[in-house]
Formats: C-alpha cells, sequence, structure tokens
C-alpha cells in the first residue's frame, strides 16, 4: 500500500493555475470529480510524471517522487482512450511493462494468464486489440496497467466511451479489482457525480485548479461545504435567505428535491418541523420511473421537489424539513 500526498502542488499555464493540497490514504479509492477544465487530467499527469510541477511536493509514504522517472514511480495510469498498442494482441500489451523489466518469458506468460482471469478475459491472449469491444479494452488497460505491480493506481475518465449500462456493469469491476488487490491505492476522475457515488470511498471534489471538499460520498452530498460542491453534486433549491425567519445568519438557503414533502388534502406533520409554502404552482415534471421531479415556482423561485405523484391541483402547498436545510454565505457553508 502507498499514502500519497500532494503538499503546495502548482502548475501554471497561460490561462489556468492547478494549486492544491491532498491526502489520500492508503488503500483507499479516490474519486476526483469537477467540471471539464478544472483540473482533474492535470492532476493525475502530474502525480504520474507526466508532467513536471512548477512547485510543490507529491509524497509516496513520506518520499518526494517529483524528480523521480515515471518507470520509477510506482504509479500505474488507465487513459481515457486506454492508449492500447494496435501493433501488439492482448498478451503483449499485458506483458509490455514486465518484458521491460526484465521478467522471464515463462514468468510473464503466467502472470499474463493470472491478469486476464483477474478482468475476467481468460483465454483473450492472442486477440487482437483492434478487435475488442469497449468494455473488452477496458479491462485489458486495467490488466496492462497492473501489471507493473503498482502501488498507486490513476485512472482519467476510464468510462467515458461506454454506453450507460455498460459503464454501471464496468465501474463494478473497477471497484472489484480495486478490493480484491488490497496493496492498491486508486485515484479515479470522472466528471459523472452517479459514477463518484457508487464507487468511492472519498470525493474530492475540485474547481478551477482547487479543491472546493473532500469527504464521503454521503457527507459531499449531504453536508456540502460550499454551494459550488451542492450543485455540482445533485440536484437541488437555492432560495435567498432572508425569505424565511430563521435564526440564522445566511445569504442563501439550499435543499435536496426530497427534502420537500408533497401532500393533497390535509397534513398531520408536525408543522414547526418544516417550512410551509402554499400557493406553490406546480409548472412542470420529469418521470423518473421510481418518483417524479416537479418543476415548482414560488414567489419568483424555481422550486424541485421529489414526488410519488404528480399533483392534481395547478397550486400546491409543499413541506420543506428544516432538519435538511443547509445554509450558505458567501458561497460557504454555515454552521
Amino acid at each position: 500500500m502507498a499514502k500519497l500526498e500532494l503538499k503546495g502542488l502548482k502548475k501554471k499555464y497561460p490561462d489556468f493555475t492547478l494549486d492544491l493540497d491532498l491526502e489520500v490514504n492508503e488503500g483507499e479509492f479516490l474519486t476526483i470529480i469537477g467540471p471539464s477544465g478544472s483540473g482533474k487530467s492535470t492532476l493525475l499527469s502530474l502525480i504520474s510524471g507526466l508532467e513536471d510541477p512548477d512547485e510543490g511536493q507529491i509524497l509516496v509514504d513520506g518520499k518526494d517522487i517529483v524528480k523521480v522517472p515515471v518507470q520509477k514511480r510506482g504509479i500505474s495510469m488507465v487513459f481515457q482512450d486506454y492508449a492500447l498498442f494496435p501493433n501488439m494482441n492482448v498478451e503483449k500489451n499485458i506483458a509490455y511493462a514486465m518484458k521491460i523489466r526484465k521478467i522471464r518469458k515463462k514468468e510473464r506468460k503466467e502472470d499474463v494468464n493470472a491478469l486476464l482471469s483477474f478482468v475476467n478475459l481468460p483465454g483473450y491472449n492472442k486477440r487482437k486489440v483492434t478487435t475488442l469491444s469497449g468494455g473488452e479494452s477496458q479491462r485489458v488497460a486495467l490488466a496492462r496497467a497492473l501489471s507493473s505491480q503498482p502501488s498507486i493506481l490513476l485512472l482519467d475518465e476510464p468510462l467515458s466511451a461506454l454506453d450507460a449500462a455498460l459503464r454501471r456493469r464496468m465501474r463494478d469491476e473497477i471497484r472489484r479489482i480495486h478490493d480484491e488487490n488490497p496493496a492498491l491505492t486508486t485515484i479515479y476522475v470522472t466528471h459523472d457525480r452517479e459514477e463518484a457515488f457508487s464507487i468511492s470511498d472519498r470525493i474530492a471534489v475540485i474547481r478551477s485548479g482547487k479543491i472546493e471538499m473532500t469527504g464521503t460520498p454521503q457527507a459531499v452530498y449531504r453536508e456540502p461545504e460550499t454551494l459550488f460542491t451542492a450543485y455540482f453534486t445533485g440536484e437541488g433549491t437555492s432560495l435567498p435567505g432572508t425569505m424565511f425567519n430563521l435564526d440564522i445568519e445566511a445569504d442563501t438557503i439550499f435543499f435536496r428535491p426530497e427534502a420537500v414533502t408533497v401532500r393533497e388534502g390535509v397534513f398531520y406533520g408536525d408543522s414547526d418541523a418544516f417550512l410551509i409554502l402554499e400557493n406553490v404552482e406546480v409548472s412542470g415534471a420529469e418521470y423518473l420511473g421510481h418518483c417524479y421531479m416537479l418543476g415548482l415556482q414560488y414567489d419568483g423561485h424555481r422550486i424541485l421537489a421529489q414526488s410519488g405523484f404528480y399533483p392534481k391541483d395547478k397550486y400546491i402547498t409543499i413541506y420543506i424539513r428544516k432538519t435538511q436545510l443547509i445554509f450558505f454565505k458567501d458561497g460557504s457553508i454555515v454552521k
């Protein structure tokens, strides 16, 4: 296992600067999420050694590896396009790093067979990589990355080219590979929040080259530290803090759609536990299968509410749970 620490890491470009600190624990599966251009891929390139930082340290188990060559870092990377060698078959792709390390041919063959079984592709040794499906290519890329026995595995949006059903299966496969390889610390980059929630031990949200928040999937969803994190990690509504007489100094009140209760007829809940809004207009709805996502209008503000039914009335009363309100001032959480 390896612990990774980034201290004062900085990379400057003409129109962008990455400047952050980050810790990844031994054996952890950390996912980095953020919008396009936020610095996710740049960060992986710096960790792997494909780019050099302008300032800062990259520590693996306390040792600064900034000056260590790529091939000696004990770090492997799976690229977005997999970067398989088209002129080599599956076996030669996987064995490439072993050959560089001068591992004997017999041992290489045994290790390739073991890795192909590990990624559920036994017998694929002689297949041409140009004949592989997207999911098969991704597994071969994983096997090749693991062939050098890395202590840290980096994955740069490896599922972005796959369809939704295959992405779901492959992210489960990646998590299985991580869990069955206890010596592995994994850093996974994606812009897909559903992917991040389903696969991660911890999530780091990055914006404009800086870390907005790190925490468990539950924490970044339920207790976001910034308004940007709140919106980037899920649907939500923000209302002015002045709209309600609440004993807290905040300019924005944020809540998730599931914090809203929509009822027809008499409401028997504890009214003190809710913010109650009357004469809320139902302006639209999206059917999600397990529920409706209602688009509502109130006093010039749009509100999202999750409901088990589509209201028959144009104007309704909604109940927002006070315990699920999140308060922000100047974009940062108020606790």
